[in-house]
């Protein structure tokens, strides 16, 4: 339930919460408990506490910690700059036992130092800090109001664990959009109320409400702002279950690449050529999408020497694209250079150059063909001249 402030005067009449003092003034906050079991969407809010934090470390570079503080702005502009006013800041708090919402809001401009003062007295215990662009947005709009204020932005060293940045890596070629409300429709099961309003309007509505000063205008920026906020605590954990626990979910080849990409940019290659390789295993995938993939699984496996593996790969690549010529040459420079298996390697240079003249769309570019035509030259003299070819330690400036 809210909780009730009493009537503060006619333009905040509406608001039920609280005046709460601080050394710059009153700053009026609502707020809300939510327990741990309560539903929002398909997850209970206290989901993501079942993620070990080495889960979310090693996927995601920061471990939220027992008690993260999940941080929404709303604002005057979508600009940045100075002159962008954060009026409203949406800030859930984890417990001991569930989710204190705070909406944190600015009944004049004038209150700004105390609603900021506020808000960094309820960080300052936090572990981390959960945003959705925060890193981009929320963040810097915050940092910049405090240095105008000359105020303390002590909470701008916590762990910061933007999602947007995630959900691009990985739902990029699984959802086409990874707007928070996408996500919500298409992951969370969130169906917002005709109550909402959207995001591009916010604004306009905070000037009316000082114009005109009718409160009840805010009313949908308020509903808004809290399923924002609750929304970045089950997403926290949608994306820890996908870490933790991908092969109990029912996962699209499409998603297996994003997690990949997610342990990648953590430093955990071993478990994104594990991803990749399930999502090559489950369906075809558009070229665009596989063949980075397909690459980078070879180029991982010849640094490694293993050439068992990269040869395996780039016959399965050559098999499923027919059109693609990197797997063909990777095997013709394997045999050439290292089983010096010349007839095979001539013959897979042979089949590359028959694939880039017959490539939908015009073919593959004429420098490709030409390097393919010179590959062949010299596979061809190798063969009629083999006591001249060059010795296996002389390899280097032509292997590649």
């Amino acid at each position: 339930m809210w909780y009730d402030g009493g009537m503060m005067g006619e333009k905040s009449s509406v608001f039920p919460g609280l005046e709460v003092p601080t050394p710059h003034g009153p700053a009026w906050v609502l707020k809300r408990f939510y327990a741990a079991d309560a539903m929002h969407g398909h997850y209970p809010l206290g989901a993501w506490r079942t993620i070990p934090g080495e889960v979310y470390r090693h996927g995601l570079d920061v471990d939220p910690g027992a008690h993260p503080a999940f941080l929404d702005t709303e604002t005057t502009g979508l600009a940045g700059g100075a002159g962008t006013l954060a009026f409203l800041i949406g800030l859930g708090l984890w417990e001991e036992d569930g989710l204190t919402l705070e909406l944190i809001f600015l009944r004049s401009p004038d209150e700004e130092a105390a609603a900021l003062h506020y808000l960094g007295e309820r960080l300052a215990a936090a572990s981390a800090l959960v945003t959705f662009n925060g890193k981009g947005f929320d963040g810097p709009v915050l940092e910049t109001r405090y240095l105008l204020n000359r105020l303390p932005a002590r909470w701008s060293v916590l762990p910061h664990l933007d999602l947007l940045p995630v959900a691009r890596l990985l739902w990029r070629d699984h959802l086409p959009s990874r707007r928070l409300g996408a996500l919500e429709t298409a992951l969370l099961g969130v169906q917002r109320s005709v109550e909402d309003v959207p995001s591009w309007l916010i604004p306009q509505l905070y000037r009316d409400y000082l114009t005109y000063g009718f409160a009840d205008l805010l009313q949908p920026v308020f509903y808004h702002n809290r399923m924002d906020v609750l929304s970045l605590v089950t997403l926290l954990t949608c994306v820890g279950e996908r870490l933790a626990r991908p092969t109990t979910l029912t996962l699209s080849a499409a998603e297996w690449i994003g997690l990949g990409r997610l342990w990648a940019k953590a430093g955990e290659s071993e478990a994104a050529r594990m991803a990749w390789l399930r999502a090559l295993e489950l369906d075809a995938l558009p070229e665009e999408v596989s063949t980075p993939v397909w690459r980078e699984l070879g180029a991982a496996y010849k640094e490694q020497g293993d050439w068992a593996s990269a040869c395996a790969l780039w016959q399965a690549w050559a098999e499923r694209d027919p059109w693609a010529l990197e797997p063909l040459i990777e095997l013709a420079k394997y045999h050439e250079w290292h089983t010096h298996a010349l007839a095979e390697a001539h013959r897979l240079t042979q089949k590359a150059v028959e694939r880039a003249r017959r490539r939908p769309g015009g073919g593959a570019s004429p420098y490709l063909v030409a390097e393919l035509k010179r590959r062949l030259q010299r596979l061809e003299h190798k063969l009629r001249n083999p006591a001249q070819s060059p010795k296996p330690e002389a390899k280097s400036r032509e292997e590649s």
